[in-house]
């Protein structure tokens, strides 16, 4: 099983959860995905931000880089069995695709823009962390039940 992540918000920090949530984020993955193929963005503060949640995460010998274009990284995604990253046109492409998808939606001015902003396609997309009350546990929580739920059913 193939996981890609992309944790990059393209210099709009609000889009962000801080604090240990990407390494929370990528130990849950990598406890549940054979390779987890990370995006390490643009480069500069993205990549060793990046870098760093992986190493914090305990699950670096599961992951796999890709530095690269988006096109290349799309082509990741599409053959990956799950998309999990905040929102990004990482998530585009996984619906699009078809690849089951998280996306993590944080700092949407309102719902509307949230709802424009969803991805749409043939792969089932789940959005976490988008009221205002969402903690990065109840994040990380909802995510550990569906995808136990799906290894499960």
């Amino acid at each position: 099983p193939v996981a890609a992540v992309s944790l990059g918000v393209g210099g709009n920090e609000s889009k962000r959860i801080g604090g240990d949530f990407e390494a929370r984020l990528l130990r849950l993955i990598g406890e549940r995905y054979q390779t987890v193929c990370v995006d390490r963005g643009a480069g500069g503060e993205e990549a060793r931000r990046v870098t760093a949640a992986v190493e914090a995460s305990r699950a670096s010998d599961r992951v796999q880089f890709w530095e690269g274009s988006f096109a290349g990284f799309a082509s990741v995604i599409a053959q990956s069995d799950v998309y999990v990253g905040y929102d990004s046109a990482g998530q585009h492409a996984a619906a699009a695709a078809g690849v089951r998808s998280f996306t993590i939606f944080r700092g949407a001015v309102s719902k509307a823009f949230r709802n424009r902003w969803a991805p749409m396609g043939r792969g089932e997309s789940t959005v976490l962390g988008d009221r205002a009350e969402d903690t990065p546990e109840d994040c990380i929580h909802m995510l550990q039940l569906a995808l136990d739920r799906k290894r499960l059913g």
